[in-house]
């Protein structure tokens, strides 16, 4: 199972262990939260970040207001933000708040020292 490849944050990542673990990792959505790090697909490619990879992450609302034909709608979608060195450097997007909530919830369980939610 060695030869699935990943995109990491330094380069490809060709590794049977991280092959098993993207496997058995938890759906929530467009992100899987597994023990070694979190996946989700860019572009063509499956991104895999290890949890030392980033130091912090957290859930940026968007709302969006549409001008409908009766009228209008605020829609909301949900960013999970991926922070490293005081920087945002990539996040995943979804319009299901419970799955992204849900994936952080997973993400602390798997590695409790992560620091979790925004900070000025």
């Amino acid at each position: 199972m060695a030869d699935k490849k990943f995109a990491g944050v330094n380069g490809t990542v060709n590794s049977a262990e991280v092959a098993e673990d993207f496997a058995a990792a938890q759906q929530f959505d467009k992100v899987k939260v597994g023990k070694l790090g979190v996946y989700f697909k860019e572009g063509f490619r499956i991104r895999y970040l290890s949890y030392q990879d980033f130091d912090r992450v957290f859930i940026r609302v968007n709302e969006v207001d549409g001008k409908l034909c009766c009228g209008k709608s605020t829609f909301q979608y949900f960013r999970l933000v991926f922070v490293r060195s005081g920087k945002e450097f990539t996040d995943v997007i979804s319009e299901d708040e419970k799955a992204m909530d849900d994936a952080l919830a997973q993400i602390k369980a798997a590695c409790p020292e992560m620091a979790i939610g925004f900070v000025k």
